[in-house]
């Protein structure tokens, strides 16, 4: 009987809180008010490699309606295909200061890292935003960042939203993203928590400075950003997310890169969300409806796998009621994505539990133990 009863308080807590994430995502949000002042920006973006979406991507970073920001680039080969690129885009851009740095600095294992300190030492301006090449900003979207790290917010980050994928990789990278990744963040943004999530981060020059700069990241690994958020906190400072998410064209997907940036990520949470790791299996849409399922099947005698597959085809028009909401991509493959995701939660979950290194832009990464890296926080 006790099994029984496991499995329904199980199936109830795992429903409630997947539809708290749904409701809290869709519920109003406050009109944002513009900030008062408009203080220079030091826009500091690493490089590595010339996909296809780069090019627009840096180009709506070039036009953006901001009175004063400069660009600084860092890219750790000096025979990196997106150098010309870059070039070409700094000359065309006259209006906007822009540099590109390929200066050698001590390796840290993280390449991301590594440009970053790159970069940083041309910056020149209190207000530092980080930024991926993926990022594709609306015009006015440093004007909006900026109204919101307001006096007690030391770091502001940006809820990534897969847009624009191509292929079934593409699809399952945005499913990922999307309904995955996403509607939990904006829950957690609801309620007054954030935390450092790397592709868009807005912080300033003087809080950076007395965590250390991104020396005190050095031993961070593949995480540095989630260290920056931890780091922010203990200085006394309140780490939050926008408040509306950013867009991140994701184009065609290679298997083997989704693969190792969802292990990546999940490896992130191991090492800086260990609560949220542990449970992130049992409370998957397809973990529910198993648990819901086995419920159900033992409290009114009602077939088991029907009850399964019934709860997932309901919270998948769920899911696709959220995504049109939002505005965010929605095709005739996204059920197809979001089932082969639940599939592959438990097998990247445990991939990330005996996960030793990683690979990541080419790059193998020592992840280091858990505790050793608990005990440094």
């Amino acid at each position: 009987m006790l099994f029984g009863w496991v499995f329904g308080f199980w199936w109830g807590v795992a429903l409630s809180v997947n539809l708290a994430t749904v409701m809290m995502g869709l519920w109003p949000r406050r009109p944002l008010r513009p900030a008062d002042t408009l203080p220079a920006v030091s826009v500091m973006v690493p490089v590595k490699g010339a996909g296809p979406p780069i090019a627009p991507n840096l180009e709506a970073l070039f036009n953006q309606d901001y009175p004063l920001f400069e660009v600084v680039f860092a890219v750790a080969d000096e025979d990196d295909p997106a150098i010309p690129l870059l070039q070409r885009l700094i000359a065309a851009h006259g209006n906007v200061p822009a540099r590109l740095t390929t200066d050698p600095t001590p390796g840290s294992g993280n390449p991301k890292l590594d440009n970053l300190r790159r970069a940083w030492r041309l910056a020149k301006h209190e207000l530092i935003l980080l930024c991926d090449v993926n990022a594709r900003f609306r015009p006015d979207e440093l004007r909006r960042l900026v109204a919101q790290l307001v006096p007690g917010i030391g770091l502001l980050s940006v809820v990534p939203v897969a847009t624009k994928p191509e292929g079934f990789c593409g699809e399952l990278e945005a499913a990922f993203f999307n309904t995955g990744g996403a509607r939990w963040l904006m829950a957690a943004a609801r309620l007054g928590f954030g935390g450092g999530v790397g592709q868009t981060m807005l912080l300033r020059r003087g809080d950076l400075e007395r965590i250390g700069g991104f020396d005190a990241m050095a031993a961070a690994g593949a995480c540095e950003d989630a260290v920056l958020g931890e780091a922010i906190r203990r200085a006394g400072l309140g780490v939050r997310m926008a408040r509306d998410p950013g867009w991140h064209p994701i184009g065609s997907r290679r298997f083997s890169d989704f693969w190792q940036r969802q292990l990546r990520w999940m490896c992130c949470r191991k090492y800086h969300a260990l609560p949220v790791f542990v449970l992130e299996p049992s409370g998957s849409p397809l973990a529910t409806a198993i648990a819901g399922g086995i419920w159900w099947g033992w409290f009114a005698g009602l077939p088991v796998l029907p009850l399964i597959a019934g709860q997932l085809a309901v919270w998948f028009a769920i899911e696709g009621i959220y995504a049109r909401a939002q505005g965010w991509h929605l095709s005739w493959l996204s059920p197809v994505a979001w089932l082969v995701r639940e599939a592959m939660i438990p097998a990247l979950w445990l991939r990330a539990v005996v996960a030793r290194s990683l690979i990541w832009r080419g790059q193998r990464i020592v992840l280091p133990p858990v505790l050793a890296v608990r005990r440094q926080r």
